[in-house]
């Protein structure tokens, strides 16, 4: 069983390149579900369908669909809707109102989880490849698996202390069944997914970017928060690339300037493997050109494998009450290395090599102590 999730800044053509990896491995004779937890849907445009909640065959093996997370919220979570949109309306917000505002905040993000968590449990797919919403949603997403045990258990407690002091006031704003009992069994749910989730052999995730200063930024954003809460990124897609040349002197510069920013992506996203496509004079939004894209992008790779099988890039520990940034750096040249730290960023320079990576919010702020490189690794311990 594999599941692959695609990550990245919003247009960058996450969903086009899922949709091609998808395709690619259906085509290798595997059964395989891609999924899209985005909002704003267009994984029906790429493959010229209709598409909804429930898997619909678009070729043989390839099955595809689209989460809809407010109609899902409608049709199964009816007693936990009702019961916050009731509540919201007794303060006096008017109907419509109550109904926008009765998603609990995670919802979104539980219920697209449980869609992957069903999907792998199922037993009918060997790969759910998943086009994720733009980052900052993907981010909570992927953080709910661990913090749902504590919210749950923090709204039971709350719960089963209101009943207990205010039974007589509360008792007409409840619904006859105890909406509550849901949470422990969504909660096993969550932590079997964070499990899989978390299991390097199961899961891995594919940052997709293109070689633009904002996305580049974004990419590098998602990677160091993948390696915050334990999660393996094994490949980085660059999609867009323009050709190499050009007789246009304003085409020319464009490729110029991408030029520079594709040596900064080989530089920060090293050693993890790097693959690119090349800018598309046309749509591709049909199986058959998303699988050729596929075989452009992998140039032989099995798009199913773990394709970036060491687990060192970077971690995070807290050692003797300080914060020590441990990065994955074979063969440099120790001595000619310098670190900088300029806003949330770390630059790591060793020659005409620039390593950035966009800090986590526990550490922005804090100074460096010193450094210390051993067996590849390069430590660098932060101030309390």
């Amino acid at each position: 069983m594999r599941i692959i999730l695609y990550l990245g800044k919003g247009g960058v053509g996450k969903t086009t390149v899922s949709a091609s990896t998808a395709t690619a491995i259906a085509r290798s004779g595997k059964r395989v579900l891609i999924m899209s937890t985005d909002v704003a849907h267009s994984l029906a445009d790429a493959f010229g369908v209709e598409l909804s909640s429930t898997p619909l065959e678009v070729e043989k093996n390839l099955f595809a669909m689209e989460v809809n997370v407010l109609a899902e919220i409608r049709e199964n979570w009816t007693e936990l809707y009702s019961y916050f949109s009731s509540i919201l309306m007794h303060d006096g917000a008017n109907e419509i109102v109550a109904e926008e505002l009765a998603i609990v905040p995670g919802m979104e993000e539980m219920i697209s989880l449980r869609y992957i968590w069903k999907a792998a449990k199922s037993g009918k797919y060997d790969a759910v490849v998943v086009d994720a919403a733009p980052t900052g949603e993907t981010m909570r997403l992927l953080g709910m698996p661990e913090s749902y045990g504590w919210y749950s258990e923090k709204i039971g407690g709350w719960h089963s202390k209101a009943i207990g002091f205010a039974a007589p006031l509360l008792t007409k704003f409840m619904p006859k069944k105890n909406i509550f009992k849901l949470m422990p069994e969504v909660n096993d749910h969550m932590k079997e997914l964070h499990g899989m989730l978390q299991d390097k052999s199961i899961t891995t995730f594919r940052v997709v970017l293109n070689p633009e200063n904002m996305v580049i930024k974004e990419a590098l954003r998602v990677q160091t928060y993948l390696n915050l809460f334990g999660y393996k990124l094994d490949a980085a897609v660059v999609n867009k690339v323009l050709p190499q040349n050009s007789s246009d002197p304003y085409l020319q510069s464009l490729i110029d300037q991408q030029a520079k920013y594709l040596r900064v992506i080989d530089n920060c996203f090293y050693p993890v493997p790097i693959f690119k496509a090349k800018q598309s004079p046309k749509e591709v939004i049909n199986p058959d050109r998303l699988y050729d894209l596929s075989q452009e992008l992998f140039d032989g790779r099995n798009p199913i494998d773990v394709l970036y099988t060491n687990d060192r890039t970077q971690t995070l520990e807290k050692i003797d009450g300080k914060y020590v940034l441990s990065l994955y750096l074979p063969n440099v040249e120790v001595e000619k290395l310098a670190v900088n730290i300029k806003g949330d960023e770390l630059l790591v320079d060793i020659n005409n090599f620039r390593k950035s990576i966009v800090l986590p919010n526990v550490l922005v702020g804090r100074k460096t102590e010193g450094a210390d490189f051993e067996q590849g690794m390069l430590n660098i311990t932060f101030s309390n």
